[in-house]
């Protein structure tokens, strides 16, 4: 298995493009531990090669954040016009959560009044979220998924998004706190992130 070709360094690391080296440092170790091959999220579930391309993926992506020149060029090649930093409208999502909320509707698809059919993706999730009374903050919090993953998540920045083993169990761990249906969000969700990579890398590698 390779490495999906649109996968960042910052979204592979779960730190948004402002990320200081303590950010760095500390993302890849909790990285490194939670897909540890011996550990309990990879032990028995991923072929060992698609945990070792995971493992140098992550490498990779530290050796070059962490250093100020090689970070520098692959910024440029990024963001040639500046990365924005996401901190701030963080700072904004934590300052705006409730501190008491209203109990969230044990069938969340039935109170928006969404046909069974409506396929669980980005626009659905997010109001799903807002129904549940829950903000970005409290999901990041409860599940320590970045907050730039989960915005990427409900924005289907798919070109943003984690590797695809990282991705699934995320959804799993959202579905959980908004009453979804796990394997139905994993279902829908990886479904549409399938047909975009199959379309990046079509138009990537012509012929």
């Amino acid at each position: 298995m390779s490495m999906d070709l649109g996968t960042s360094y910052y979204a592979l690391l779960e730190i948004d493009p402002g990320a200081n080296e303590d950010d760095i440092r500390r993302a890849y170790k909790r990285l490194v531990k939670l897909f540890d091959a011996e550990g309990p999220v990879v032990y028995g579930l991923y072929p060992d090669e698609e945990v070792e391309t995971l493992s140098r993926a992550l490498r990779e992506a530290y050796e070059t954040l962490i250093d100020a020149d090689k970070r520098r060029r692959y910024d440029l090649g990024l963001f040639p016009e500046g990365h924005p930093s996401l901190r701030r409208a963080d700072q904004r999502e934590a300052a705006s959560q409730p501190r008491r909320r209203p109990e969230p509707p044990a069938d969340p698809l039935a109170a928006l009044d969404l046909p069974e059919t409506t396929p669980l993706r980005g626009a659905v999730l997010l109001r799903v979220r807002e129904v549940c009374h829950l903000s970005l903050q409290d999901i990041a919090e409860r599940t320590k998924i970045s907050m730039f993953t989960l915005r990427c998540i409900e924005g289907e920045h798919y070109a943003d998004l984690p590797a695809r083993v990282y991705l699934r169990g995320f959804l799993r761990q959202i579905a959980d706190m908004l009453r979804l249906d796990a394997d139905r969000l994993v279902r829908d969700y990886l479904a549409a992130y399938d047909d975009w990579q199959r379309t990046f890398e079509s138009k990537s590698w012509p012929g």
